[in-house]
């Protein structure tokens, strides 16, 4: 069980196998930082893409010494994430890292059919959240990028992120398939494709897991609420993962919890052929840090 962030780091230092992680347009103050961490942390081998000049006089008025560092000179704005996930695509890198470029161009480079990351499975994010009041890590898809998911895309986001969790080790997750309530009715969509969803794992169609839903977010947190409601639940208070009904619930879920609940966060994004951390610009280092760490784990027997 995976407690807190220290925990994800933790695992990914004891990997037996060190990875490289490539970041694309990495000529930054905060990417800089986050190099020198994992490098502290020994935590991966690196390749810095982006102006070999500029990125050496930031790394000299910071202090980072970039001696164990690769860096692959790219001064064109416009090519550089080209170049960077073309040595992810080709086998010099493991985990692709968003740096200062702009994320429409990142998620460009991606989905480049050439030299992009892409297997023709819709791309999700999981997001995982640090919540002090909390007994341990749980995991959000998708607040990031699938809209509107349909009953098949719920089907793909649940097999992406079970995935991740499985090669983390979480064999057996507790899965929370959110909606309102936890009455199936045709007026409320998600109640349906949850109870779908639930019949499909029990097919098995989807991975080893443990679902439940349709399941209110307080049922799913509280067992109070569970017992109060007269509901049997086997992740009540336990779960590892929720799946939000639209990228508005995932949205507002995860920024409540770290306004009102002191939630640091870390995300990645799934179903492309490497892991791909894509954390907005502003994002802080330690989220940064955790997010590379858990993309590491992440693409264990990749």
């Amino acid at each position: 069980m995976y407690q807190d962030f220290d925990a994800i780091l933790a695992a990914a230092q004891a990997m037996k196998e060190k990875k490289t992680v490539c970041i694309a347009d990495a000529a930054s103050e905060k990417m800089l930082h986050l190099t020198a961490e994992l490098l502290r942390r020994d935590l991966c081998r690196i390749i810095l893409v982006g102006d070999r000049d500029a990125i050496a006089a930031l790394a000299a008025a910071q202090g980072v010494d970039l001696s164990a560092v690769t860096i692959v000179h790219e001064p064109d704005a416009a090519s550089v994430g080209r170049t960077a996930v073309a040595l992810v695509s080709g086998g010099a890198a493991d985990v692709y890292v968003k740096g200062k470029m702009n994320t429409s161009d990142f998620l460009r480079s991606v989905l480049d059919k050439e030299v992009g990351l892409r297997t023709g499975e819709k791309l999700s994010v999981l997001t995982c959240y640090d919540i002090p009041t909390q007994k341990k890590l749980f995991f959000l898809t998708d607040g990031g990028m699938v809209v509107a998911p349909t009953l098949e895309d719920k089907a793909v986001l649940l097999k992406n992120a079970v995935g991740v969790l499985h090669r983390m080790g979480i064999q057996r997750p507790k899965v929370a398939l959110l909606s309102a309530n936890e009455k199936v009715s045709p007026g409320m969509p998600s109640t349906v494709d949850a109870a779908e969803l639930c019949a499909m794992a029990a097919r098995g169609e989807l991975p080893e897991a443990i679902y439940e839903g349709p399941i209110a977010f307080d049922v799913a947190m509280r067992p109070d609420a569970a017992a109060e409601k007269g509901i049997v639940s086997q992740v009540s208070g336990d779960v590892d993962l929720l799946l939000v009904p639209n990228i508005e619930t995932g949205n507002c879920l995860g920024k409540s919890m770290a306004y009102f609940g002191g939630a640091q966060t870390a995300g990645i994004v799934i179903g492309a052929r490497k892991p791909v951390v894509m954390s907005s610009r502003a994002a802080s280092v330690r989220g940064k840090l955790t997010s590379v760490a858990w993309a590491l784990l992440a693409c264990q027997n990749n």
